[in-house]
């Protein structure tokens, strides 16, 4: 019987589906929704699942159950594949034993990023394939040969969606069957996994080939599709495809032909020359930055082809943000004069598009923390540098001087600490980013005697992303007890001298008390705040 389900949850159906053995992340949106899919599902099929430190754990977690022989997904979001960036430029190398994916979830309109980042971008650099599914179902099917393509030609293979992806709804019969783990098993091989100045280039020239092997695959798949006959195409890459047939309705326009493109890189040549060899004009339509544009120009070039290409550098299509099926409607009118929409997709009705988004960060103080800072600092005839780091204290962005990455807010106020600022230097982070990156920070400041004063908000887990638990809950993925690391314990450790730790039933006076201290401190201070219990007791106080 069939059910309807989210792009998340078809996706997670379908690494199930494909036997793997573990899945890792970082919380992110929007690829968190698949790994909350998946953590329901752990126990029922024996799947190991972990919230990593930081996405270039998550990915080397993987790497490891991958030499080991065993099936292995990786969700990341887009700033998170940045941080993979170091081991994947080895894993592309030597290639996997167990398949190996990566779910990349990007942001398009940044709804949940600091940055409207295209991850696609990274992909000519990562030399790896990647596709991009335009329909739950066919987020189910690929997910599946996804981990068979990795272990056919032996590469690790990214898998892109979209914000949108995620939160769109399909009928979906789900047909997991008798799910059993695939396992190669582990096989020794002399610099099988170990590249060194010896084999990097024969490595590299492998990859290539392997590359070229896998353009043979997109080349005759069904996962790309022309539709209709004509002398003006459009391609449509990805979930945007999706968009497209909203704003067209049940009926492909006369002389009209479409390429639904799910292989973006490498793009398949052949069946590019199949589309675009009749074609007068190409309008490309895809999310964010020109990606397949700018490849499309080169092989058409190579092909001896030479349509007009109507796309994102010509101007006739949306660039930044989300492209909203009101942008492909605008264009389509410009492209097909005598197009006459089926219904009207207007800017003003934009937010009825825009997938919906759970502000996680209602219930914490950061404006009270912030304001006990300020008064302080007012009271001391200062004005403090505030940097902060991504997550919930966009909430009061407006009174932040900079904010940069997760893990960068320590660093930053420490170089402008050695840059000779007078003015007070304040970080603020939380205890999830602390274990993501902020230790090494931290361990750079004390060593180099920075002054600076840190705030540590602690919410129990990532606050912005859905309060995932952090290393120092003492919950692992499942909510059960887990080993809890002690946050100031380890900043003691990496040379912290002033630290200061306010747990349950603290007040509103001794949380003052304390952020002065440490304002007034001359070298590196940490004041940690249990932010979900504060908060009933600081607005008792406001009130």
């Amino acid at each position: 019987m069939c059910e309807e389900i989210t792009g998340n949850e078809a996706l997670a159906f379908g690494a199930i589906a494909a036997g793997i053995s573990m899945t890792t992340s970082y919380p992110g949106s929007p690829s968190s929704g698949t790994m909350n899919t998946l953590i329901d599902m752990a126990k029922e099929h024996n799947l190991y699942v972990e919230w990593s430190a930081n996405e270039r754990v998550a990915l080397e977690m993987a790497i490891g159950a991958s030499i080991a022989g065993r099936r292995s997904l990786v969700c990341t979001k887009s700033v998170g594949m940045n941080v993979m960036v170091d081991p994947l430029m080895c894993l592309n190398l030597t290639g996997v034993n167990g398949g190996l994916v990566i779910l990349l979830g990007d942001d398009p309109g940044a709804y949940g990023s600091q940055n409207d980042q295209d991850t696609r971008l990274l992909v000519p650099f990562l030399e790896l394939p990647i596709l991009e599914p335009s329909s739950p179902n066919q987020g189910f099917e690929m997910m599946k040969e996804a981990f068979n393509l990795s272990e056919e030609f032996n590469l690790p293979v990214i898998l892109r969606i979209t914000r949108a992806f995620t939160q769109s709804h399909e009928e979906f019969n789900p047909t997991l069957g008798n799910i059993i783990q695939i396992s190669k098993g582990y096989q020794a091989e002399t610099y099988r996994f170990v590249p060194y100045p010896g084999n990097a280039v024969e490595m590299h020239a492998k990859l290539h080939q392997r590359l070229a092997d896998f353009e043979t695959w997109a080349n005759d798949t069904q996962h790309n599709e022309i539709i209709g006959y004509g002398s003006k195409g459009i391609i449509a890459a990805g979930f945007v495809f999706q968009k497209l047939k909203d704003v067209l309705g049940e009926e492909i326009p006369i002389d009209i032909r479409i390429l639904k493109l799910c292989c973006l890189s490498p793009l398949p040549k052949k069946i590019i020359k199949q589309f675009a060899s009749s074609c007068e004009e190409i309008l490309v339509l895809e999310e964010t930055d020109p990606f397949v544009e700018n490849q499309l120009k080169v092989v058409l070039h190579d092909l001896g082809l030479s349509p007009r290409i109507w796309g994102k550098q010509s101007g006739h299509v949306n660039w930044e943000g989300e492209l909203f099926r009101w942008h492909i409607q605008k264009t389509l009118e410009a492209f097909i004069p005598e197009y006459e929409p089926v219904r009207n997709f207007l800017a003003v009705n934009e937010a009825a598009e825009r997938p919906s988004n759970t502000d996680n960060c209602q219930y914490y103080a950061y404006e009270e923390i912030l304001e006990i800072l300020l008064d302080i600092s007012r009271e001391l005839d200062q004005k403090p540098i505030i940097i902060a780091d991504p997550g919930c204290m966009v909430k009061v962005a407006d009174q932040l001087d900079a904010k940069f990455a997760i893990g960068s807010a320590v660093a930053v106020a420490s170089g402008l600490s050695k840059a000779g600022c007078d003015e007070k230097l304040v970080a603020f982070y939380g205890d999830s980013a602390f274990f993501h990156s902020t230790i090494p920070a931290i361990c750079n400041a004390a060593y180099n005697q920075s002054d600076l004063l840190m705030i540590l908000l602690d919410n129990s887990g990532a606050a912005s992303t859905g309060n995932q638990p952090s290393m120092g809950t003492g919950r692992d993925a499942f909510g059960e007890e887990a080993l809890k690391l002690s946050i100031t314990d380890i900043a003691q450790a990496c040379g912290v001298k002033f630290v200061r730790s306010l747990k349950e039933g603290i007040s509103k006076s001794e949380i003052r008390k304390s952020i002065r201290e440490g304002f007034e401190f001359q070298g590196l201070a940490l004041v940690k705040i249990s932010m979900a219990r504060v908060v009933p007791k600081i607005l008792a106080d406001k009130s």
